[in-house]
């Protein structure tokens, strides 16, 4: 939804048919084969240090000429998912051993497993990428996808040199270079191997102690939580449980571990491991305030706010203990009124970079119901009025790529996906955002549930959900939920609004919101969402009554033909039917040619250097009588923008009484039908906006230019105009606290140099 699709561009619609013959040529010519020409060991070893000091070289010139650069300059990186294939399902104790001689290229070895080392450093480019060996003394390069972006975690921490894993199921292919590799997709199909298991071969023994107690390894994980290195302590306090030790060495190392595992976002298993949900009421202190904070991350508020209490009860002077409570009780009233203090947000979010936004969910008076033809969809419980807030979700996931700010130049790169599977490629951070969510539900998966209630098409997934204690997680079918479910998004609308060119701006930031991801496409919305940080927020853009389903645009389709509406949402499966698209289909070819024509007489006359609006009203006079169906039923969005323009005509010529009549005209086209809005015509009618039509940002500009003619012709009618300006402001925006500073003051200042 309004990420940012790039199949109409030439060059990647080369690259996409370049790739697919590739792989394709290499999948047919390959599948099943034994290699022979399989590099030495010592030859993959050598020629990954080599291509690794390149790489760090080119990463070095890359960095130096970013600082030279403009800071909207962005590195694009390219990725290939390979076709989709199913995660290992099969329990650990039912796999044999197989090894790497005996695989075949372009294979998923189904029924077995690889005992692996490490024998070489990692190394990250769009994989986690390392020279493994088997006991056999074989070598292979093995990839790892999903895993955690550099930011939260480097590659070292992920596979350090002579770590062991095992790798499911293991698929073998031909790589990008030619040569061959390990690829794993399915981060459940790779389990880490402990020092002290048993499966371990005798001749890699050697590289670990095994005397360590669990005293031993309790105090390497606390050196590594004093250097901020949380997946190593993790697996340190975890190795420790694994030895003998006391009951209360035991109970000490897991609450030391439920600390590390809230330190890397594990807070399934930091709540586990702090046993308080079990049993709260002999928890000691250090339990009760971690299990608070798995809570809160968890979302689960009123749960945490119960833990918190008790633990404020037991320890009255735990003054983090009190702050962490009065922070959850301003979760719960946002979740319970949503009201927001949306100043303070504004405020955080002029921060270079803007940070991750702490703030509750607000679900409004809506459900999620069936759609008729249309799966489900969100749908309204009660009456609500335009401009009320029907929804300010927190992100389940987001990626942003700040543009605009002082750390632009080194922010993370776009990203291009290159999907040969489907035909379809996307820029911005859609790849980052797939593996943050992977990384989310792997760490978490109790949020599997509702994330995996989302829309995902026609894809089948396995049914089963956990094998030996771990979730099962699905790359290709998070994939294809967010593919159908993320939307493409700005940093701030606010900031958007600001720009000289705000239909210029290119969502390269993007994110999933669960329950916003319910709301079906019509191009006549009823709702429309707006953004701060990664809060979304859905306002109602009309009078809505009860048991009426809410409606976005996915696209902006201000114009184009009735093929090309339903083209560009043909991601999503379905044709829209809304007045505006059946409007076009059912209306005559000779109309839509003469329209066109008119349309192309326009933007000439608009687009000439002196302005001729006597043609200009005449040709969209003409325009309008080749509608038969009234404005305020069907829309007529490719008006809207040369009614603007006339505006802002009217506005530098001071003609007031032909501004007014502009913007209401403007308005009508929308959609809009206002009682009482032009006093030169009917003086006596109360002011009343009957109904609201499209809600685009420059329809504040209409409000503002209304208000600016009111001064002079209605004096008593400039605070409706203001008031319909707020309302359309906040739909726009998000909220109205901003709504002065942006353009109340400004319009004030000129109606007072008029009055």
């Amino acid at each position: 939804m309004d990420s940012h699709d790039v199949p109409h561009l030439d060059r990647y619609i080369q690259l996409l048919d370049q790739q697919k013959k590739t792989l394709n040529a290499a999948y047919k010519a390959r599948q099943g084969d034994r290699p022979e020409d399989r590099k030495s060991r010592l030859e993959l070893i050598n020629n990954f240090e080599m291509n690794y000091t390149v790489q760090q070289m080119c990463q070095l010139r890359t960095r130096q000429s970013r600082m030279s650069t403009a800071p909207t300059e962005m590195l694009v990186h390219s990725s290939f998912p390979p076709p989709p294939y199913l995660p290992s399902i099969a329990p650990l104790g039912e796999l044999k051993q197989t090894f790497i001689n005996d695989l075949r290229l372009e294979t998923h070895h189904r029924g077995k497993y690889l005992l692996l080392r490490s024998i070489t450093p990692p190394n990250r480019m769009t994989a986690i990428m390392a020279i493994v060996e088997d006991e056999r003394e074989d070598a292979v390069m093995l990839q790892l996808y999903q895993q955690n972006d550099k930011k939260d975690r480097p590659a070292t921490s992920i596979l350090k040199q002579n770590d062991i894993v095992i790798v499911k199921e293991p698929y073998f292919k031909v790589m990008g270079d030619g040569e061959y590799g390990l690829r794993v997709d399915h981060v459940s199909d790779l389990v880490w191997i402990d020092p002290c298991d048993k499966r371990i071969p005798l001749q890699w023994t050697h590289l670990f102690d095994l005397n360590k107690t669990a005293d031993d390894w309790k105090q390497e994980g606390n050196e590594a939580m004093r250097i901020e290195q949380y997946w190593a302590a993790v697996q340190n306090y975890t190795t420790a449980l694994g030895c003998p030790a006391s009951l209360q060495e035991r109970k000490t190392a897991q609450l030391n571990r439920a600390l590390a595992y809230l330190k890397n976002g594990a807070f399934d298993a930091a709540l586990v491991d702090t046993e308080c949900l079990t049993s709260s009421s002999d928890a000691p202190e250090k339990a009760l305030y971690r299990a608070g904070q798995a809570l809160y991350e968890l979302g689960r508020f009123s749960e945490c706010q119960d833990i918190l209490q008790s633990l404020c009860e037991k320890y009255p002077n735990n003054v983090s203990a009190a702050m962490e409570l009065e922070r959850v009780r301003c979760r719960l009233e946002e979740q319970k009124s949503g009201i927001y203090d949306f100043m303070a947000i504004q405020e955080k979010m002029s921060r270079d970079p803007p940070p991750r936004l702490d703030h509750a969910t607000f679900i409004g008076p809506v459900t999620v119901k069936a759609s008729m033809g249309r799966g489900r969809g969100l749908f309204t419980t009660k009456a609500v009025k335009a401009g009320d807030l029907i929804l300010c979700e927190k992100a389940f996931a987001h990626c942003y790529v700040n543009t605009t700010g002082k750390l632009a130049a080194e922010s993370s790169g776009i990203g291009l996906r290159v999907n040969v599977h489907t035909n379809r490629m996307t820029t911005g951070r859609q790849g980052d955002l797939i593996t943050r969510v992977v990384q989310k539900l792997w760490r978490n998966p109790s949020f599997l549930p509702e994330f995996m209630a989302l829309h995902q098409g026609s894809y089948e997934p396995v049914d089963v959900i956990e094998v030996d204690g771990k979730p099962i997680i699905d790359t290709f079918l998070v994939e294809r939920i967010v593919s159908l479910n993320c939307f493409g998004c700005p940093i701030s609308s606010l900031k958007t609004l600001e720009l000289e060119d705000p239909h210029g701006e290119v969502h390269h930031s993007c994110g999933v919101w669960l329950k916003a991801s319910y709301i079906n496409h019509s191009c006549l919305c009823n709702v429309r969402r707006s953004f701060i940080g990664d809060l979304q927020l859905i306002h109602a853009t009309r009078d809505i009554p009860p048991d009426t389903e809410l409606t976005f645009w996915y696209r902006t389709l201000a114009g184009g033909s009735y093929e090309e509406r339903q083209e560009s949402l043909k991601n999503w499966g379905f044709e829209c039917d809304c007045p505006i698209c059946l409007d076009a289909k059912n209306t005559p070819k000779k109309v839509l040619e003469k329209r066109d024509a008119l349309h192309g007489d326009l933007k000439t006359a608009l687009d000439a250097g002196m302005l001729d609006v006597a043609k200009i009203k005449r040709l969209l006079a003409a325009i309008e009588l080749t509608y038969k169906i009234p404005a305020s039923e069907v829309p007529r969005l490719a008006l809207w923008a040369p009614y603007l323009r006339l505006m802002h005509t009217y506005v530098a010529e001071n003609q007031l009484v032909k501004l007014l009549a502009s913007a209401l005209k403007g308005l009508e086209c929308l959609g809009f039908v206002v009682k009482g809005a032009n006093p030169l015509e009917s003086p006596d009618t109360p002011f009343e906006v009957v109904q609201w039509g499209v809600v685009i940002d420059t329809v504040i500009e209409a409000w503002m230019h209304l208000w600016t003619a009111y001064a002079i012709l209605a004096p008593h009618l400039c605070q409706r105009a203001e008031d319909c300006a707020i309302v359309t402001y906040r739909i726009c925006i998000g909220e109205d606290v901003t709504f002065e500073e942006s353009f109340g003051r400004k319009i004030r200042e000129a109606v007072k140099q008029l009055v």
